[in-house]
């Protein structure tokens, strides 16, 4: 997952929501916006078809957003102790609970959803970035799927299972969820001029230099975007707009080509190349080199070896 959140913060995420609803999972991801909570996105599972009303928790200044991958038979909601809402929920839709109300459930049926906690600090935080004015509430239709979250859900979900997952990626896709959950949810539009402008050349290249020299590290998003003098939002958006290319694929851009000049060089075994380039281990190197290439990294190296023989 993430680098993990401050011990300082803690909140209605990770194991302590997995231990409330009595339900297996695991947080795959946490992003922070000026040392605040902005998102943390929790897994759970569960295949019991009856639970009990889970106790109200603590009061916390965060939304939770409940998304369902599967139909669930029924979900029961009380709210400072009465009962809110109570009906049958269909994969794709969304809950989201204010957790100062102190929410209860109690749910029938197999589970399985993502839970997002959205701090109310580090979501104002994240939308002052984005140069809007301040969310004091998250809200979406009851029974209408979204499935522009079903796609950042999937992706996020499978970033993170990745062998040394690409932070970068987890980043980039915590700002693309943050950014939906402000504007769909929150109601609030960035201004057009942000979205127009690009890095200045010394970003730039600053950026670029920095990415090259970490190939093999796990290299945040925040961490480039601040020696560009930017917020992680504003710095995603621009670097995309003047490589083309988000964050995440221009590094793994790097890495192949990295990857390339090793498989020229002598014998040196695919796992060692895939942990210097920043892979996880040799499977997921020849995955994404087979993506990228549409060869293997064994194929790939002896192609170039013999046409090199020819050459020589």
């Amino acid at each position: 997952m993430g680098e993990a959140l401050s011990t300082l913060h803690r909140g209605f995420y990770g194991q302590s929501a997995v231990d409330h609803f009595g339900m297996t999972g695991n947080a795959l991801a946490s992003f922070e916006v000026e040392g605040q909570p902005a998102l943390v996105a929790t897994h759970l599972r569960c295949c019991r078809q009856s639970r009990e009303r889970t106790l109200p928790i603590a009061s916390d200044a965060a939304f939770s957003i409940l998304y369902q991958f599967s139909d669930l038979q029924r979900r029961s909601r009380w709210l400072r102790g009465h009962l809110d809402i109570s009906s049958p929920v269909h994969a794709r839709e969304v809950e989201i609970v204010d957790l100062r109300d102190r929410p209860q459930w109690q749910f029938s049926g197999e589970f399985h959803a993502l839970q997002f906690y959205v701090s109310v600090a580090g979501l104002a935080s994240f939308a002052k970035q984005c140069s809007v004015g301040a969310i004091t509430s998250l809200s979406w239709q009851t029974g209408i799927p979204d499935n522009v979250l079903w796609g950042l859900s999937n992706a996020l979900i499978h970033a993170a299972a990745a062998p040394n997952s690409n932070q970068l990626l987890i980043d980039q896709l915590a700002i693309a969820l943050l950014t939906h959950f402000m504007e769909s949810y929150g109601h609030l539009q960035p201004p057009e001029k942000e979205h127009a402008t690009g890095l200045a050349p010394w970003q730039r290249r600053r950026a670029t230099e920095m990415m090259a020299a970490r190939l093999a590290s796990n290299l945040k998003i925040a961490q480039i975007a601040d020696e560009c003098r930017l917020s992680p939002s504003h710095f995603a958006r621009a670097f995309r707009r003047s490589m083309g290319v988000a964050p995440q694929r221009y590094l793994t851009q790097l890495r192949i080509e990295e990857a390339k000049k090793l498989l020229t060089k002598g014998n040196l075994p695919l796992s060692d190349i895939a942990l210097v380039c920043g892979f996880g281990d040799q499977s997921h190197f020849t995955r994404v080199f087979g993506q990228m290439t549409g060869e293997s990294p064994g194929a790939w190296r002896r192609s170039r070896t013999a046409q090199l023989s020819e050459d020589a």
